[in-house]
Formats: structure tokens, C-alpha cells, sequence
């Protein structure tokens, strides 16, 4: 699949209307190379112009007789930015003669002042030949001293590989200034994805949850109250005493959560597999190498396969049903923590992602069948590392879904950084669920205010620009100044916990959705606004969640809703002085009062309000006997010959069913039983525009 479809100018417009915390001001020469070279060079390679391949416009820049990977396309920045101030970067690449896995790309800027030079690596992520990627990121200017020297490149992939570049932006991040009155639309029938639930990690203070004199509190604090829908735990089976407490103290947090939430689901995700398993012996020594290989110097991934299977079925009989297997924690990524770094197809030096996941899947499937839990891979460091891992998938059908972390694409205090890459992954690989399986702040202040606003913002992001079904926090609980809730050592003389304000800017997502909710449409006409709404399978439930991302500009918002009409509501607004604070019902003449740097959510019941027959069969409410190709919301003699057309065929198989002819058992066969069921619906409809028919929704 490809992105060639996109143009980078029209997203970066997007973002200024959707999400606009960008100067309108491209500072760079030529950045489309509309003007041929002017502006650029080449830096330590050949430089030149295409006419034939170009990601928009007529031209694009080639860069070839490359001898090394820091070799690449470059401009000058200096004298273009200003110190102190923050600067989105994007571009877009196409490799050349590169591997069938893919290569690196970055966008790096070269900074000479005072203290010498030194380098930033703006943005990373895997290129391909004969496919636009796009990347994405922000730098902030600081000087020492006297500025001699900026340049931006772009390197990455290794000597001998070409690369075309195009669409390239420099603009200057500012905060949004928006006005104080605003309008805003949610689009009840405007169905998007999908979701899975929101998640987070209790991966490895366990033990400080279980003996915390405050842990029934606390329980119903992460469990109950936060809405919580996916927990992920640690696999560590068979690593020694220390996983047999760890699996124990699981256990209990497990059957506390799901006497809270009988419907939490799990996700099990590897660190490292066990010692005997890897090349080092060792389960967190650094360096902590890859898988294994016997004595014949083949990887063990069928041995690692065995060890998956016995890890489910261990967590199992403690209780802890794995709903999602995560097979390998960041295998991009080597740690001074437990890991196991896999490439994506192996060589002498590292055991392949793409042969472990297939010796996974095949020993849970011999185990469990098609009961055994979905496999989301790959879980790297950040989304544009993942592509190179999912393309060298064996069977992309044995995966469930795509799943990544979002370290290593942007910085966390620039969340719309992430934007125009998100777009792009979400484009390409969205043909299965996205999730996002792991993000925090990791550095710095993680529980002041600002960090609880950048996290709701990345969340937004993720699930409107990318089209994530899942989006999880890092750390549900720790035992220092993190996480979603701080645990003060249960050993100590005073222990306590802290509920920090990153948990309720992620509430406000958790709280008032599900697994199975779809994200629907909403639009604001203001530059410091995001919103995002969201609603229940059976459409009595609309939750719309809004940011005002504005450090300086309350916001007074009319908030229309197409397509729903609500009888109950309630209002909870979190800003850097008050948390999840009621604030009454929702009154679609009175505008909403928003505070600046706020997050607010909006929890409606009530009923859809179709208005035509497109309208009822978007939002999946075809009558299941309307079969034929009309589509028409009436069960008629249209539908009937339809079903005549596949009478006793036996090869109706999903997910097609014959056109919906194979009714109930779905047995792959259209018999009296089917008859039996198109009958009962004969002559029902339900198309709002007709006054005769019956609503089923």
C-alpha cells in the first residue's frame, strides 16, 4: 500500500485549520524544488532534480552517489530561526535500490556555536522503495554563544541507496490564538473506526499495589472510576522466583480489577524472553542481545514459540486470560532493563521479528485454535519504526493488529509534531486495527499539569489523525513520581499514593467510552479547539471529549449535534486547578464555557435522529434480510431474488455469506433454516423517510 495520494502543503493547511499551532510561514527555499536546486545542496553526495518521480508539483530532489548514511539533501538555516523558539519540521521521502525491509531515514540538524557542533535528530523513520513516507518533527533553537552554523539534512539509509525528497516544511510552532466565540459540529452518522478501550501498564511495582494498606482504595481508583479497559501486564514465565511472586501478585491485582470490571481484557506483552532462551544467558544483562541459537547456529524460534505457548497457558490458570498477545516489548530497541532486540528478518547478529511471529502464532493456534488471543505487533519504539517489522510479516493474516509506541517519533512536549506522520501510517497500515500500546512522558516533571495536557492531546491526535482503536498510557501505577497514580512505599512510615493530574486528562477519554464504541465526526471552527466524539453500538451513548489547547483564551463554544437526540447529559471539565469537576448538563442553545488549557467531556444518552436510508445502513443498521445490492433499508422482492440466486449453495463462507444469503447458522449453506429468517423480516423497512416503517435501532 502507498501514501502517494497525499500532499504534504494540503495536510500542513489541515492541521492549521483542525489543529493550528503552526506559523503559516514555510521558512525554507524552494521547498518543493519547483525551482530545481536553488536553496539546497548536497551534503557529501550528488544532488540533483527528477522530473519523473515528484511527490507533488512537477519535481522532487534526488539525491544519489551516496558513500555513507550521514549523506543526503541539506539547506541552510541560519539566520531563518530564532532562539528559544520551537520549529515543526516535515518532509516527505522515497527510497531507491533499498532492502525489501526498508531503511532508516532522519531529518538532522547540524547546529555550530560556542560549544562546537553538535547534532539533533529531528525525526526517524523507515523509507521504502517505490512508496512517499512521511516524517515528522520539532526542534528547538538554543545558542551558546555566537551561531555559526544550522543546517538541516536528511540521511539515514545506508551507502549506495537513493532517496527522492519533497514537500519539505520548516514553520514555527506558536501557541494558538484563538478567538473567544466558537462553533463546533458533532456528526453522529460520520462512523470512523473501531475502538478496542484504553489501556495501561502494570509491569513492574506489582508488589507495591498488592501490600499497600490503601490498595482497595486504590483499586477502585485505576479499576473502577478511571474506566479503565485493557491492562497490560509483564510476561516473565519461567524466569525464576521472581516471576512465580510476579504472576502471584498479578493474579490478585487481576481478580481485584475484574470484580471492579468483569469486562477488562488483557494484554500480555513479552520484555525478554527467558535466559536460556537468550544469546547472552541473561535476562537483563546489558547488552541484553537477541534469541538464542541451538547447535547447529539456527535460531530457537520454535523453542520461543513453546515458550509463548506455556506462558499463556500459565497466565491462564492463575487466572489472567491473555485477550492480546504483544509478542516482544520495543524489538527495536536494546535497554538497561529486561529486552530482546529482534530486526525485522534476521541475520548472523539477530534472530528475525517476522520468523518468531510466526512460530508464536502457529503454537498458540496448535494450542488454542482460533480462541487463542490476538497477536498485535510489533510494538516498537514509535510508529515509524514499525513499518519496516510489519512489512517483513510472513502472513500478515496471523496478526491481529498493528501495534507501536510513540517514543521515537516526535517530542512529547510538541504533540502536533506527530501529526503529518500519523496521517501517513494511519493511510497505509490502517487496513488493520492501530494501537497504541505504550506512551508517557519519561523525563522531567511527568505529573504537573502541562504534562496532563500534552497526554490528552496525544490522545487526540492518535485517535483522530492516525485512527488508533486503542491508545494506553505507560505506567497505571510506580513507586516514584509517575504514573497515573504514585504509589508512597506501602513499607514506609507514611504510606500513601497520589493521583496525579495525567489521570484525569486520561479519564476524560476512558471514563465515557468502551470496546466497540466507534470514534464519529466533529469539526470546530476554532484554531485553539480539538474535539473528538465518540458512540455506543447501539447508539444510546455519545461522549464528545474537547481540549482548548489555548494558554491564554477561554472559549465559548455552540456545540450542534447531526444525528442525535439527547435526553440525559453531563459536563466534567479538568484544568490546571481543578480535576474532573462537574459542571451540569449539556444545553445545545447555551454555549459551553471551555478554560483555557482545559479538557473538558461531554456524557450523552439519548437516540439517533437518521434522516435518510444512507444514513441508517452507515451507521450498521441494514436489516439483515435487505440482501440485495440496492441497499434500499426495504425487504422486498429485490431482496428475495437475491436469495433465490444463491438457493442451496454450499460454499457461502465469511465474511461474505453469500451476500448475506447464509442467514443463521452462518454454516456456509443457504437453506429452509435461512428461508426460515428472511421470511420472519419479509416486507419490513426501515428507511426514516417513510412514515409506514419500523426504526431497529
Amino acid at each position: 500500500m502507498s501514501v502517494k495520494g497525499f500532499n504534504a502543503s494540503l495536510l500542513l493547511a489541515a492541521c492549521l485549520v483542525i489543529s493550528p499551532c503552526y506559523g503559516v510561514t514555510n521558512l525554507l527555499t524552494n521547498p518543493g524544488f519547483e525551482s530545481g536546486t536553488t536553496g539546497w545542496s548536497g551534503f557529501g553526495c550528488s544532488f540533483t532534480t527528477s522530473t519523473t518521480i515528484y511527490h507533488s508539483g512537477t519535481k522532487s530532489g534526488y539525491a544519489y552517489g551516496r558513500t555513507a548514511t550521514w549523506n543526503g539533501i541539506s539547506q541552510s538555516l541560519l539566520g531563518k530561526l530564532t532562539p528559544g523558539k520551537t520549529y515543526i519540521i516535515t518532509a516527505w521521502l522515497r527510497l531507491e535500490n533499498a532492502p525489501s525491509n526498508g531503511a532508516t531515514i532522519d531529518a538532522t540538524i547540524s547546529k555550530t556555536d560556542g560549544s562546537g557542533t553538535s547534532y539533533y535528530q529531528v525525526c526517524s523513520s523507515t523509507g521504502f522503495n517505490n512508496e512517499w513516507t512521511p516524517i515528522s518533527g520539532s526542534y528547538t533553537l538554543t545558542v551558546s554563544g555566537t551561531l555559526t552554523g544550522l543546517l538541516l539534512y536528511f540521511e539515514g539509509p545506508a551507502a549506495g541507496i537513493n532517496y527522492y525528497l519533497d514537500d519539505v516544511n520548516a514553520v514555527l510552532y506558536e501557541p494558538p490564538t484563538p478567538g473567544p466565540n466558537a462553533t463546533g459540529q458533532v456528526n453522529f452518522t460520520d462512523i470512523h473506526q473501531k475502538l478496542e478501550g484504553f489501556g495501561a501498564a502494570g509491569a513492574w511495582y506489582e508488589g507495591w499495589l498488592t501490600a499497600h494498606p490503601a490498595r482497595n482504595t486504590i483499586y477502585d481508583i485505576l479499576f473502577k472510576q478511571l474506566g479503565l479497559d485493557i491492562y497490560r501486564v509483564k510476561n516473565c514465565y519461567d524466569q525464576g522466583s521472581g516471576s512465580v511472586s510476579y504472576i502471584a501478585n498479578t493474579k490478585q491485582i487481576v481478580q481485584e480489577a475484574k470484580n471492579r470490571n468483569p469486562n477488562l481484557k488483557i494484554l500480555l506483552s513479552a520484555w525478554s524472553p527467558p535466559a536460556y532462551l537468550k544469546s547472552n544467558n541473561d535476562v537483563n544483562a546489558y547488552p541484553h542481545g537477541t534469541l538464542k541459537k541451538d547447535a547447529n547456529s539456527v535460531y530457537m524460534y520454535d523453542a520461543y514459540g513453546t515458550w509463548w505457548a506455556s506462558s499463556v497457558s500459565a497466565f491462564d490458570s492463575n487466572g489472567i486470560h491473555p485477550d492480546y498477545v504483544g509478542m516482544q516489548n520495543e524489538p527495536d530497541w536494546e535497554t538497561s532493563y529486561d529486552s530482546c532486540k529482534f530486526l525485522p528478518t534476521e541475520d548472523s547478529n539477530y534472530a528475525g521479528h517476522d520468523k518468531a511471529c510466526e512460530a508464536v502464532y502457529q503454537k498458540l493456534y496448535a494450542q488454542m485454535g482460533p480462541n487463542m488471543p490476538k497477536l498485535v505487533v510489533p510494538e516498537t519504539m514509535g510508529f515509524g519504526g514499525s513499518k519496516a517489522f510489519i512489512h517483513a510479516i510472513i502472513d500478515v493474516n496471523h496478526v491481529y493488529g498493528f501495534a507501536h509506541h510513540l517514543y521515537s517519533d516526535g517530542d512529547f512536549n510538541s504533540p502536533d509534531s506527530f501529526i503529518l506522520g500519523m496521517q501517513g501510517y494511519g493511510a497505509q497500515y490502517g487496513y488493520k486495527p492501530l494501537l497504541e500500546t505504550e506512551y508517557a512522558k519519561l523525563e522531567g516533571n511527568t505529573t504537573d499539569f502541562t504534562a496532563a495536557m500534552n497526554t490528552a492531546r496525544h490522545i487526540h491526535n492518535s485517535l483522530v489523525y492516525e485512527g488508533v482503536c486503542s491508545y494506553f498510557y505507560w505506567d497505571l501505577f510506580w513507586g516514584s513520581s509517575s504514573g497515573l497514580v504514585t504509589l508512597i512505599q506501602p513499607w514506609g512510615p507514611n504510606p500513601s499514593y497520589t493521583i496525579n493530574p495525567v489521570y484525569y486528562a486520561f479519564k476524560h477519554y476512558s471514563a465515557f467510552t468502551d470496546p466497540n464504541w466507534y470514534r464519529v465526526g466533529a469539526s470546530t471552527d476554532s484554531n485553539g479547539l480539538c474535539i473528538s466524539a465518540f458512540k455506543s453500538p447501539d447508539d444510546s451513548n455519545l461522549t464528545v471529549v474537547i481540549l482548548n489547547v489555548s494558554p491564554t483564551v477561554d472559549a465559548n463554544l455552540s456545540l450542534s449535534l447531526s444525528g442525535f437526540s439527547p435526553s440525559s447529559s453531563e459536563i466534567y471539565q479538568t484544568k490546571s486547578d481543578a480535576n474532573f469537576v462537574y459542571l451540569g448538563t449539556f444545553n445545545e442553545s447555551s454555549p459551553l464555557f471551555l478554560r483555557r488549557q482545559s479538557i473538558t467531556t461531554i456524557h450523552l444518552t439519548g437516540s439517533p435522529q437518521y434522516s435518510d436510508c444512507s444514513q441508517v445502513l452507515a451507521a450498521s443498521h441494514r436489516l439483515a434480510a435487505d440482501i440485495s445490492g440496492a441497499g434500499d433499508c426495504y425487504v422486498n422482492f429485490e431482496d428475495l431474488a437475491a436469495f433465490v440466486y444463491y438457493w442451496l449453495n454450499t460454499d457461502c463462507s465469511a465474511p461474505d455469506n453469500c451476500h448475506g444469503a447464509d442467514f443463521k447458522p452462518t454454516d456456509g449453506i443457504v437453506d429452509f433454516i435461512d428461508f426460515g429468517w428472511f421470511a420472519v423480516q419479509w416486507m419490513w423497512c426501515n428507511d426514516p423517510e417513510d412514515l409506514g416503517c419500523t426504526q431497529n435501532w
